[in-house]
């Protein structure tokens, strides 16, 4: 048999898995989000081995959309860590056997810690498990088999976890009309930040190369090269303002065409004028000036439409 049929084979019992666990979705899963929505704490997830991995991704995805969220290893919970736990916390518990002694231990130790109550819920796929009756609201993802050669290894079981975490964070976002911006402002390092967020000011070169109209073209390349951002600008001699631009794809479309190369200058190549956006616009709308008239750069201007930078689409994105 050829791997790659293995690797369907996975991808087929892994998604019929899926389709079992989804059916078994009802109003309990809207009663989690209606919790999660109006806990006033942190929504702490605990588990051990394969499933705290899980828990540890799904948690990070909350985290992403503002919900409150981190992952504490059962394996560690008695040495200190369930004083991170609080009375308006809610504590999902992960464990596909339900009876995984750790988890269990740390659920009772919580119970005598908040004898008021403590909201709990189970990721489970044993529902008559000692976790899932001790436990406020009870998920079963179980699946039939694991997809391994040895049906023990978490495999489908960690999918469907996997699968039930990005549900409900999608349901969350619905639930919180969450957007692009607000995922934005979680992520400012990201491309997504970068695009969204930071302004033109912020990317841009501020270096900026010129060239007159009679410079020769072999210096015009030089410029080019020297500055790495593809272009440089074209000023006039006696005001000294910008009044085009060469591109190293300008040499290029019009090299064949100039009649004596060698005798060439900045003014064969050049095109008049140029695009150019405020340095106080977002990145996106950058973006977008030159998606709409097909260039990879922009002039930057003050708001006294001064030159100040270079802004290309490297920059942006």
């Amino acid at each position: 048999m050829a791997y790659f049929e293995i690797a369907r084979d996975v991808f087929a019992q892994e998604s019929a898995e899926l389709v079992k666990v989804a059916a078994r979705l009802d109003e309990h899963f809207d009663q989690l989000v209606d919790l999660i929505n109006q806990t006033s704490g942190r929504v702490i997830f605990i588990g051990i081995g394969k499933s705290q991995i899980i828990a540890e991704k799904i948690s990070a995805s909350f985290s992403s959309i503002s919900v409150s969220s981190f992952t504490v290893d059962a394996g560690t919970a008695y040495h200190g860590d369930l004083g991170r736990v609080s009375q308006d916390d809610l504590v999902i518990f992960v464990s596909n056997s339900g009876e995984t002694q750790e988890v269990v231990q740390t659920l009772f130790a919580l119970q005598t810690i908040f004898p008021k109550g403590l909201n709990t819920v189970s990721l489970t796929g044993n529902t008559r498990s000692t976790l899932a009756v001790n436990t406020n609201l009870t998920f079963d993802v179980g699946v039939t088999k694991e997809v391994d050669v040895t049906g023990l290894a978490p495999t489908a079981s960690t999918t469907a976890t996997l699968v039930f975490g990005d549900a409900l964070l999608l349901a969350l976002e619905k639930s919180r009309s969450f957007n692009r911006n607000q995922f934005a402002l979680y992520h400012p390092g990201g491309s997504i930040g970068r695009l969204l967020l930071q302004r033109v000011k912020h990317v841009m070169h501020s270096k900026i190369p010129y060239v007159n109209e009679d410079t020769p073209i072999n210096d015009v390349i030089y410029q080019i090269s020297d500055y790495g951002i593809g272009m440089t600008l074209v000023k006039d001699k006696k005001t000294g303002k910008a009044i085009g631009i060469v591109t190293d794809g300008d040499i290029r479309k019009k090299f064949l065409s100039v009649q004596s190369v060698k005798k060439s200058v900045a003014a064969d190549y050049m095109t008049k004028g140029f695009i150019s956006i405020n340095q106080e616009k977002r990145n996106k709308a950058a973006w977008q000036l030159m998606a709409s008239h097909d260039v990879s750069n922009l002039v930057v201007l003050d708001n006294d439409e001064n030159v100040v930078g270079i802004a290309t689409i490297h920059d942006v994105l």
